[in-house]
């Protein structure tokens, strides 16, 4: 039994589907929707791909990006919704919550902290990216993968794995990676599109960020560890004319540290109150730090929206290390 066959049997049942992501959408967000629809409409089905937030300008070369709507007003009834790489209903953005038809939900994704709010749930942590799963639902389903979905994964894939860096890179994804490639997924394009093509603004916004870098140490013993903290404040986006997708990736930049073991990036989202994202090396399992604070995600990778000032917020973001410190 292939673990995508309740899945598949839902296209036999409807001719209408929408896809849907999270908010705030990254490359494995943005892939994964756009792979996923265009795989939908090769086997004539009605899809129509959703995100409440924009495509990041970064990802709108992607074939299909410019089909996707912002609005579900007057949308459906859907014979059934896929939802790719998102953990929580509610992380998939006020107007799908508010969807009085969506039919069943497919659920699709590889977070670890997934609360399987899917009628279906294919739910595979081990898994490098959303858009590994969706190659595999493409394969399960027997599409013909095309360039278009073939670009679009390789991008899920590549961006998620952090350009094969991370421990997320499996041989698994290196295969499914290279039987994209063949399938006309070009990679020095697709590199040249996603990580040398940023507007001057951004590194403006990543100069102000990095001089607010603080290295602390955290715990003691042998569970003694370096966290570096960076923040970027509404302030500094408006300096440097920027928009708050041109901020994704900056965490890296802490995480990178000869040294640290947790890379912490706190952003102002509005009067105190932080998104927090945390990168973290080997072992170290940052999950369960957001998990405390009501988010999720990996165990090197993970991230949550809580309130305070900014001091308080790192304090308390200090705290909490010192536990998942102390097991890894």
């Amino acid at each position: 039994m292939n673990r995508f066959d309740a899945a598949v049997a839902e296209l036999k049942k409807g001719r209408k589907y929408l896809v849907v992501s999270h908010v705030s959408p990254e490359g494995d967000a943005v892939g994964s929707l756009l792979g996923m629809t265009l795989a939908l409409r090769s086997l004539g089905l009605t899809a129509t791909a959703y995100l409440e937030d924009p495509v990041p300008d970064l990802f709108k070369f992607l074939p299909g990006a410019d089909t996707v709507v912002h609005s579900l007003d007057g949308a459906g009834p859907f014979d059934a919704t896929f939802a790719v790489d998102c953990g929580q209903k509610e992380r998939l953005g006020k107007g799908f919550v508010a969807l009085k038809n969506p039919g069943r939900i497919i659920n699709i994704d590889h977070h670890a902290t997934n609360d399987a709010f899917g009628d279906v749930n294919v739910i595979v942590p081990d898994a490098s990216a959303a858009g590994e799963l969706v190659y595999d639902f493409c394969v399960a389903a027997g599409v013909k993968i095309d360039r278009d979905i073939a670009v679009n994964l390789y991008v899920a894939i590549h961006t998620d794995t952090g350009s094969f860096r991370y421990s997320s890179s499996t041989a698994e994804a290196f295969e499914k990676a290279g039987a994209l490639v063949r399938l006309g997924a070009d990679p020095w394009e697709i590199s040249r599109r996603v990580y040398e093509n940023y507007p001057a603004k951004k590194y403006k916004l990543l100069g102000m960020v990095l001089s607010t870098l603080e290295v602390a140490e955290v715990g003691s013993g042998s569970a003694k560890a370096s966290v570096a903290l960076i923040n970027v404040t509404r302030e500094m986006f408006r300096k440097a004319g920027a928009e708050k997708d041109l901020a994704d990736g900056f965490v890296n930049y802490a995480r990178a540290i000869e040294g640290v073991a947790v890379g912490v990036l706190l952003r102002e989202a509005g009067d105190f109150e932080y998104k927090v994202s945390l990168r973290a090396k080997g072992e170290i399992d940052v999950a369960e730090v957001a998990q405390a604070f009501g988010g999720g995600g990996h165990r090197n990778a993970a991230g949550f929206m809580t309130k305070g000032s900014l001091e308080a917020v790192k304090a308390r973001v200090i705290e909490a290390l010192k536990g998942t410190l102390s097991k890894a």
